[in-house]
């Protein structure tokens, strides 16, 4: 074996990009036309690995595993694979008109060994893409302890997990990429046919609108919020609403979740995850909207 061939504790940060709902694409797209577009996607986020310095170490199926050697390019690299995603679908390069991946990266010392990695670095960020949801990156505090100070302040606190095999809780961030997305994606959108839609929301005395021209919205008990919850059941960074495409999505991220109630279905509880809102109804943060907190919001979606 060549000195280069087996190294120990090389510092690396590992990242894991994983294709969301490809098991769908197959039962509705049939085997080809759904592995071609995996395929498709793969070769896109290779691209960006390689555009931050990173080496792809192998394809699993339909996920990606890939090196770098710093916090701060996986740290870019994972919101660039975003956005160049969305910017492929709006242009028609993936024969889908949606997609999208999580991402899950760590730093720490791996062994190198034949073009492969090993070590917990590399499990820890196998957990980290496990517990990520659509269109989100998560990292670890660990990992966030060497970001620079302008990428560590693009993230928030999600959770607290024992992995498996590990005595000590590993605390779980996430990078928060989509607010900067959000005028990308305008940018990209801008000459293509939209649906003119709004969402009306109402909060205490007030009325507030969304739509082209404001399409999110932070919801929360933190000051920085662009609504502010005082429920003590709240998180600091809680949910937030944003515009995609012709849609509104509500986007939970918080400890105790958010609830919804569509006018006419059954109430659902978000933990970390999010849902597309239509018609009418309310959402309540913390708590279940039966409770009638003064503290819930009621909201229309329309059609202009």
């Amino acid at each position: 074996m060549s000195p280069t061939a087996h190294r120990l504790n090389v510092p690396l940060a590992i990242l894991f990009a994983d294709i969301s709902g490809s098991t769908r694409l197959y039962e509705s797209l049939g085997n080809s036309k759904a592995q071609r577009i995996v395929t498709q996607a793969l070769v896109i986020l290779t691209e960006v690995v390689e555009r931050y310095g990173g080496k792809i170490v192998k394809s699993i199926g339909d996920e990606l595993m890939c090196t770098f050697s710093s916090a701060d390019q996986a740290s870019s690299a994972s919101n660039d694979m975003h956005r160049t995603l969305r910017q492929a679908v709006a242009f028609g390069k993936i024969e889908v008109e949606n997609i999208s991946i999580r991402v899950g990266f760590h730093f720490g010392p791996v062994i190198q060994e034949k073009g492969d990695v090993f070590g917990d670095a590399v499990n820890v960020a196998a957990r980290l893409v496990a517990q990520a949801k659509a269109q989100q990156v998560l990292t670890s505090k660990e990992t966030l302890d060497m970001l620079l100070p302008e990428n560590r302040s693009k993230t928030r606190f999600i959770d607290r997990v024992v992995l498996k095999g590990k005595q000590e809780e590993l605390e779980i961030y996430e990078v928060l990429w989509e607010q900067e997305n959000l005028t990308i994606v305008k940018d990209v959108f801008r000459d293509f046919p939209k649906e003119q839609n709004r969402l009306r929301l109402k909060f205490r005395d007030k009325e507030i609108e969304l739509s082209q021209t404001h399409p999110s919205l932070k919801l929360g008990r933190g000051e920085e919020n662009d609504v502010v919850v005082t429920d003590a059941l709240a998180s600091r960074a809680h949910a937030r609403i944003e515009l995609r495409r012709d849609k509104f999505v509500l986007i939970d991220q918080s400890i105790n979740g958010t609830f919804v109630q569509i006018d006419g279905e059954r109430e659902v509880r978000l933990r970390r995850d999010e849902v597309p809102l239509r018609g009418s109804g309310r959402i309540s943060l913390g708590r279940s909207t039966e409770t009638q907190s003064e503290e819930s919001f009621h909201f229309t979606c329309e059609q202009m």
